[in-house]
């Protein structure tokens, strides 16, 4: 390890060499890296050598010890000074505390007050060093996640879970001055891309996401007011800090440049122009729902959220808990639930039929991120055709029966394919009971571990399907088998109670008696 330079200031060279042949310097971790016999010497010693360490005496002529500590401390703030003052001087030196003096050493100078002025040296230069470290290794570390803590910022200021004073500090802190422009007024514009061809590899698609990003980014450089972040793998948002600027405009021309050459296929959804930082949230929403009008307005369109909804209108505005517990009864295949929930949805005053078809919009995508997730494929998850003509109906009452129709056929495929997996579990439960009841240890808990569902859960779903409880089913099967037993084997009765996992031949005897009514010296004489 490097040794610490240490730089010795005192008028008497008797002291000095005290101080040098006092301890083993080199044993110590540290090295005299020089001498001098005035702070003026000692000054100029302090700029060649940077020394981590000066002893220094407190009377010295022209610059005493303490002004000498405050000129070198002010240039030089991690260097440690020592300062060495007989015992009449010692209540001067104490005023040098506040200075930033490391320590104090009495004349004469003892060996031992040396070695543990050392002692304290070393361990608090490690703890400094190993901190200056630290701090360098999570200074780079932030280096490194910069881009990424930079999206993450962006992020949650479009879910709006941020203060205005927020935004402002963190929009500062990552270089974005287009915040503080014009009152924060923007526009957000949300890109999907995709393949143009439905049969592509995975480096393939990495491939084209990476080349998207490369033009949209080009296109973009030489404009400052312009923020962009990749929303997922196939999405990237644009926020546009432009006062008067047309971005649906803009984003045509972006348009043009992305599908040119015929290798991918992408929408651009636009949310409204706001006029405050803490509605990016509305207008980010306002893009992605958009975004969704791809499967009717058809592909390479950029589609304006303003020209969705009537601008004259009150804006139609999701509700994520409803949509929420809405696909949480679709996907659990309780069909009853979902239609009261597609009630509570539509139940408010519409005042377009466009605000009608946004609010089946977002109905129909929760059923399918409910088919999705459930694994239902084919037309119960998606019928184009029908959502088509869900989204294009005038007639209100007409299209929320045919909605309703949709959210019920959904729920009930889910209900039904649901019912059929829970049956075979059952079955393959049933058969695990079979071959190892002989195994007293068997139980709901280990039986529900083995097929990797909760006990309450196997419990529910035995009494379903077979009437009894797990240990009234399990019991019954046992006493079938010990019957069987009785009839055709020379078994005695405790060795039969074993074969089916009731090693107690009285608790055994108990069962048999509670099933069949006879006791088992009767059954088998009966046989």
């Amino acid at each position: 390890m490097e040794k610490r330079k240490v730089l010795i200031v005192d008028d008497e060279h008797l002291i000095r060499n005290l101080i040098r042949m006092r301890i083993d310097w080199e044993q110590q971790g540290f090295e005299i890296v020089g001498e001098a016999s005035n702070a003026r010497d000692a000054l100029e010693l302090a700029e060649a050598l940077k020394p981590d360490v000066i002893f220094t005496d407190i009377y010295m002529p022209n610059i005493d010890g303490i002004e000498f500590s405050r000129k070198v401390l002010e240039k030089h703030p991690k260097m440690k000074i020592v300062v060495v003052s007989g015992h009449d001087e010692f209540e001067y030196a104490q005023q040098s505390i506040k200075m930033g003096i490391f320590d104090f050493l009495l004349k004469p100078v003892r060996a031992s007050d040396l070695l543990q002025v050392t002692a304290n040296l070393k361990q608090k230069m490690d703890e400094e060093r190993t901190r200056d470290h630290e701090l360098a290794r999570m200074k780079e570390e932030m280096e490194r996640n910069f881009p990424y803590l930079r999206e993450k910022f962006l992020f949650q200021w479009l879910k709006g879970t941020l203060s205005r004073e927020e935004v402002l500090e963190q929009a500062e802190y990552f270089n974005l001055p287009a915040f503080r422009r014009h009152g924060g007024a923007h526009q957000i514009a949300v890109v999907e891309v995709a393949p143009a061809s439905e049969n592509h590899t995975e480096e393939q698609l990495t491939y084209l996401w990476l080349a998207c990003k490369h033009h949209i980014e080009a296109f973009f450089r030489e404009d400052p007011l312009v923020t962009l972040l990749s929303d997922t793998r196939d999405q990237f948002v644009m926020i546009s800090f432009h006062p008067e600027g047309d971005l649906a405009a803009t984003c045509e021309s972006l348009m043009a440049r992305l599908v040119d050459g015929g290798k991918c296929r992408a929408n651009i959804g636009v949310g409204r122009k706001r006029e405050h930082l803490q509605e990016a949230h509305l207008g980010y929403q306002e893009a992605c729902q958009a975004i969704r009008y791809k499967a009717f307005v058809g592909n390479n369109q950029v589609v304006c959220f303003e020209d969705m909804v009537d601008s004259r209108e009150q804006a139609y505005r999701s509700n994520p808990e409803l949509l929420r517990q809405l696909q949480f009864y679709v996907s659990v295949g309780s069909s009853e639930r979902a239609a009261q929930m597609l009630a509570r949805i539509f139940d408010v005053s519409f005042s377009s039929v466009s605000q009608f078809r946004m609010a089946a919009m977002d109905v129909i995508t929760e059923c399918q991120r409910a088919a999705m997730e459930q694994q239902i494929e084919g037309e119960q998850g998606f019928d184009k055709e029908t959502l088509v003509s869900m989204i294009t109906a005038d007639n209100l009452p007409e299209l929320l029966q045919t909605l309703e129709r949709y959210v019920l056929s959904v729920s009930e495929t889910i209900h039904t394919k649901k019912q059929a997996k829970e049956g075979n579990l059952i079955s393959q439960v049933k058969a695990y009971l079979d071959r190892n009841m002989g195994d007293p240890q068997i139980g709901l808990a280990s039986t529900a571990a083995a097929f990797f569902v909760s006990p309450g859960h196997l419990g529910r779903l035995m009494k379903k399907e077979t009437g009894q409880t797990f240990v009234e089913y399990l019991t019954n099967l046992r006493m079938k088998r010990a019957e069987i037993l009785l009839k055709t084997t020379d078994f005695k009765g405790y060795e039969i109670g074993e074969q089916v996992g009731i090693p107690d031949p009285h608790y055994f005897s108990i069962l048999f008696k509670k099933a069949t009514g006879r006791a088992m010296n009767e059954y088998r004489n009966g046989k």
